[in-house]
């Protein structure tokens, strides 16, 4: 259910002005016209339709590619300081070095869950203290329907945004992180995972590198904190759960088992190239291990 307080903070997909709260079967933009319809389920439908056209301007700025661009990899390993108290069960997309990052939710403080599908962090975001606004592009778990690349929510509006798993399904990941930059508050957290080398599903576009993904967050002005390959989820993994040994637990598990001799083979590969070869900063762990992950987690801010 979405929080009462999202009511005051919704806007226009279309133009951004405010849409205040609800009354009528619908919404309608006071300044554009735009109409956001209501389900029968009681959820607002704010995603873009065949009329809707979105247009934004981006800058880039030529930089040496000679040279590994400058970011924060790191293996992944929990937060260096206490940011929550969660001791609650972790869901098996996620880790608990991953929720470590995780800040404290305050009294009236909001949550987004984008891309939320079926609703597994909303118990984490709550039991946190957030009021959580999980929204997606379809499925029951959403308390409304969203296009990642058109937020209705109003300028510095939420506190904290999380994204599982999202960001390579989406067709202008550069539009849809722009806009959460737009609507997360100075200071506020934006962390998630994204794909990799898993094999294309589910309609996935841009599955990122780690310099693709740093790319992305540093150009639309965030603060990238760590970009960590996901620990036991390599390209090998991967590929063979998600694609050879897709289905039920037990199957998928048998397809981890048979991953293992391949796994060690990569890590005895990258022991090697630190111990004997010329150039060992190719075989440093986080660059070897990242050439080689299956997704990756990032944690970045918004610049107060």
């Amino acid at each position: 259910m979405r929080p009462a307080a999202i009511g005051g903070l919704l806007a226009c997909t279309a133009c951004q002005s405010p849409l205040g709260q609800p009354e009528d079967s619908e919404l309608v933009c006071t300044r554009c016209g735009r109409v956001t319809p209501h389900l029968t389920d009681g959820r607002w439908d704010f995603r873009l339709g065949p009329d809707d056209q979105l247009s934004y301007r981006r800058h880039y700025s030529p930089r040496s590619y000679a040279k590994a661009l400058e970011m924060p990899l790191c293996m992944e390993r929990p937060s260096s300081s206490p940011r929550n108290g969660f001791d609650g069960l972790v869901p098996v997309h996620l880790t608990p070095a991953q929720v470590s990052y995780l800040p404290e939710g305050r009294a009236g403080q909001i949550a987004l869950d984008l891309g939320c599908g079926h609703g597994q962090q909303r118990a984490i975001l709550e039991k946190l203290g957030y009021a959580v606004y999980a929204v997606d592009f379809e499925g029951a778990a959403a308390d409304d329907l969203v296009d990642a690349h058109a937020l209705p929510l109003r300028d510095d509006s939420v506190d904290l945004i999380m994204s599982i798993a999202v960001l390579e399904h989406l067709a202008d990941p550069f539009r849809a992180v722009s806009e959460v930059h737009r609507v997360l508050r100075a200071g506020g957290c934006f962390l998630g995972t994204v794909a990799f080398l898993e094999p294309f599903h589910d309609n996935s576009f841009f599955h990122c590198s780690h310099l693709g993904l740093s790319w992305v967050l540093q150009t639309n002005g965030f603060e990238v904190e760590a970009i960590s390959p996901i620990p036991s989820w390599d390209v090998l993994r991967a590929q063979i759960e998600m694609e050879v040994a897709s289905g039920s637990k037990a199957v998928r598990a048998v397809g981890k088992i048979a991953s293992l001799p391949l796994v060690w083979g990569l890590e005895a590969y990258g022991a090697l190239g630190r111990r004997f070869a010329r150039a060992r900063q190719r075989y440093a762990r986080p660059l070897v291990t990242a050439r080689h992950a299956g997704a990756f987690f990032f944690v970045t801010r918004k610049p107060s």
